[in-house]
């Protein structure tokens, strides 16, 4: 007997080992869990309560467990109808999880089956949604006519309930991954999308024509105030000008040659502004050039009367205007 009793000690400890195996599990925070005994549920153990678990041996109770974490599924690629009789050829995904693991375990069972199941609800969505909109309100070159996050919208709203409702699944988001149209709807499309931009392009053309309109109207206005400030401001000079020279008076009536003389050369200077000149002249007779002759030829005699011609001159920047007659010498050379 004392030699049986370490096996028996053995015996019970792998007993014990088995039995806690079998009616031990644990449940990880990604995870949600369905205790069920004898096909019927008796647990559900949610991520919020994962950890270490007892449950009855089995066959008497199952452990399901089941993933909790967000997962993805993809549409097939094929050809969708509009509501303008036109063909488009997209993929809608949506994102999903187990939300009620008692439903899930009810209606599908296991998580490769749950698949195939939400992908026909989500294509027949798809499939109804396109129906009541047209190819313009998906491909389009004017972002206020895209309508893509109503019809996402309304993707997710047709099969969230639905999900839950049938399945326990939760779908989180539900969205057009790749749009695209056929060959034959092709030229159609970039008919439209360039009539569009014709359209644009007139737009900003009135407006752009509006608007120089506008600056050049403004700027005209801002012209004509800067040409009348000058004006007024030109006389306001001009004014005080003649006030200021009407001192010198007395001294030119004084002086009358002086007077005569400054008057002569200051209408010689206005009539050399038009460029080169030539003149036939008898300088001694006619006002005002009859100082070109006093200046030029002091020694000429006035009862002398010969006929002189000028060379081409102009205005200088001292006021002298050079001019040589026939009668005149040149300086500094031989006779």
């Amino acid at each position: 007997m004392p030699k049986t009793l370490p096996s028996i000690f053995v015996a019970v400890i792998i007993v014990v080992v088995i039995l806690l195996m079998m009616c031990a599990f644990q449940v990880k925070y990604t995870e949600t869990a369905v205790v069920t005994r004898f096909d019927h549920i008796k647990q559900v153990i949610k991520p919020a309560n994962a950890g270490f678990q007892w449950k009855l041996p089995w066959p008497i109770e199952t452990v399901h467990r089941y993933d909790a974490r967000l997962r993805t599924l993809e549409t097939e690629f094929k050809q969708l109808g509009t509501a303008d009789q036109k063909t488009v050829v997209l993929t809608a995904y949506a994102t999903w999880r187990i939300e009620d693991a008692e439903k899930f375990l009810k209606a599908i069972g296991r998580e490769d089956a749950a698949e195939p199941k939400l992908r026909d609800l989500l294509e027949n969505r798809v499939s109804e949604v396109l129906k009541s909109h047209a190819l313009s309100d998906i491909v389009t070159t004017s972002a206020d006519k895209m309508k893509f996050d109503e019809i996402e919208k309304s993707f997710l709203e047709g099969v969230q309930d639905r999900a839950l409702k049938n399945y326990g699944v939760e779908i989180n988001s539900v969205g057009v991954k790749r749009p695209n149209i056929p060959e034959s709807v092709t030229k159609e499309v970039f008919a439209r999308m360039k009539e569009e931009r014709q359209k644009t392009i007139k737009e900003l053309e009135g407006q752009g024509t509006s608007e120089a309109q506008g600056i050049t109207a403004r700027a005209y206005e801002e012209a004509s105030k800067i040409e009348k400030r000058a004006e007024a401001y030109g006389k306001k000079i001009e004014n005080e000008g003649v006030s200021k020279s009407m001192k010198f008076y007395p001294s030119f009536a004084e002086n009358r040659e002086l007077a005569d003389f400054l008057k002569k050369r200051e209408s010689i200077l206005k009539i050399m502004q038009s460029g080169e000149i030539t003149l036939i002249l008898s300088a001694d007779e006619i006002i005002p050039f009859d100082e070109l002759l006093k200046r030029n030829s002091p020694s000429t005699p006035k009862s002398a009367k010969k006929p002189v011609r000028s060379e081409p001159y102009k205005n200088n920047e001292n006021g002298v205007i050079p001019v040589r007659t026939d009668d005149a010498k040149p300086t500094g050379g031989r006779e």
